[in-house]
């Protein structure tokens, strides 16, 4: 994950690193959180929890990127260690499931844009962690392993309920799928009994609605969700904002995502096809078979209901490809484990030395590209340029006009403000001193002269 270490950053983590910063200095609040004075003034795209927890971490380390890069590796490491005690509970005493959980991390790593929402700070990053948290408290809740009390499996719940309203106010109702993880657990496993799902499914739902009250109750809150609703969640709905429609389109954005796991199963489960030495590979294994089917229920309750939003990107199933790429591996790990176990130890020590050389060389090159400037490497510059000159000593001119269609260039809005916090607005008679013009700019530039400042394709004007 190299891109985690450089500067760059996709538009919408700019913002959110943006507006926690801003947060952290007490600029807009965390029920009308702002991006820039120009862009987002108050801004009501998605709820405001992520942006507020970062800007904690502003609070105390002052503002630097490092809080950005690693309040994303945060999530990241939270998430997998989330996964992998989910992996435990599920395995039980399977030891062949349990020596699978490296090849399910792996899937999951390497499926769809995972690792780059990770390493660009997207909202699915803190999703996960909540969604994640409350499915494998539904499966602690369940696990019979442990003590059978009434008690102890609706405690758990409701903890997973308190997970998933989190979820709710993270990235709204995309976050609320963990809602049907008690039915799916039982469809499964054909335990608990069908009315302790039922029931488990129901005081899921009434603390999601108990929390959803409260935060109702606050002035403040009420008008941030009402923002929501009708700014975002609607118009996405209705088709409004739509880039990418659901239907067949999502289904193809879905196997493009699940397309490296996919890929590796098969191929696994041809090798062990063709190959003598895991032909018993196929037995039965019935609660494991169990565990997968579960894994890809859940990951359908997660992603299935993407398929008639009007609005997809491919990083939006992103919460679902952990579940995903867990059934896939248990499809596929005996076969692995299997051809593993029948290799010599000369070979595996081979392997192993060759993984051990990779991983080396690879953690040489992520620290090599520590602190460059990544894709955005003119963007990056533009916007430093732009920077140094408008600003005079420790002050700066906040605010900056725009002529041309450099006013849509959202990658530098982001790093102006997320670096700056220079904000770029359209061009107005008696606006801002300085004026950023694109090529394509019409407007009357008489009143500007040329700062000189080589900003290319566009040009930076001093009234």
């Amino acid at each position: 994950m190299p891109d985690i270490v450089r500067q760059s950053f996709f538009f919408d983590g700019l913002i959110y690193a943006s507006i926690a910063r801003n947060l952290a200095e007490g600029i807009g609040t965390v029920w009308a959180p702002q991006f820039s004075k120009a862009l987002f003034p108050v801004f009501a795209e998605h709820p405001p929890l992520m942006m507020w927890l970062q800007s904690l971490l502003f609070r105390v380390f002052g503002d630097t990127i490092v809080i950005d890069k690693c309040f994303s590796l945060a999530t990241f490491g939270i998430s997998l260690g989330i996964m992998a005690l989910t992996w435990d509970r599920l395995s039980g005493s399977n030891s062949e499931m349990r020596r699978s959980l490296p090849l399910a991390l792996v899937l999951t790593i390497v499926a769809g844009r995972f690792s780059w929402a990770f390493a660009n700070g997207m909202l699915e990053n803190l999703l996960i962690v909540f969604t994640s948290l409350a499915v494998l408290l539904v499966v602690v809740a369940y696990d019979d392993r442990h003590s059978r009390s009434a008690i102890r499996r609706m405690s758990f719940v409701a903890l997973a309920g308190l997970a998933t309203a989190l979820a709710l106010m993270t990235k709204g109702p995309v976050g609320l799928f963990p809602l049907a993880t008690p039915g799916l657990y039982w469809l499964c496993f054909q335990r608990p009994r069908l009315a302790d799902a039922i029931v488990d499914t129901l005081l899921l739902i009434a603390v999601v609605a108990m929390v959803f009250c409260l935060l109702w109750s606050f002035e403040g809150a009420r008008g941030t969700i009402e923002r929501y609703v009708s700014i975002q969640l609607l118009t996405s709905l209705s088709g409004e904002r739509g880039h990418a429609g659901g239907g067949l389109s999502a289904l193809r954005t879905f196997i493009r995502v699940l397309a490296y796991p996919l890929v590796t199963a098969l191929v696994i489960s041809a090798i062990g096809f063709f190959s003598r030495g895991a032909a018993s590979a196929n037995t039965g294994r019935r609660e494991a078979v169990r565990c997968a089917l579960f894994l890809a229920a859940v990951g359908c309750s997660a992603s299935l209901p993407l398929f008639v939003s009007p609005r997809v990107s491919g990083f939006y199933f992103n919460p679902s490809l952990p579940y995903f790429s867990g059934a896939l591996a248990i499809a596929c790990a005996p076969v692995l484990l299997r051809l593993l176990d029948g290799c010599s130890e000369r070979a595996l020590r081979w392997v192993q030395s060759m993984l051990a050389a990779v991983l080396v060389l690879s953690c040489l090159y992520v620290a090599m590209e520590m602190g460059r400037p990544g894709d955005d490497a003119d963007v990056i510059e533009n916007a430093g340029k732009i920077a140094r000159e408008v600003c005079d000593g420790n002050k700066c001119h906040d605010l900056i006009s725009t002529c041309g269609s450099v006013g849509q260039n959202w990658r530098l809005h982001g790093y102006l403000e997320r670096y700056y916090e220079i904000a770029l607005d359209s061009a107005s008679a008696g606006g801002p001193d300085y004026l950023l013009a694109g090529n394509d700019c019409q407007g009357d530039l008489a009143a500007y002269r040329d700062t000189g400042v080589d900003v290319s394709p566009n040009r930076l004007l001093k009234r």
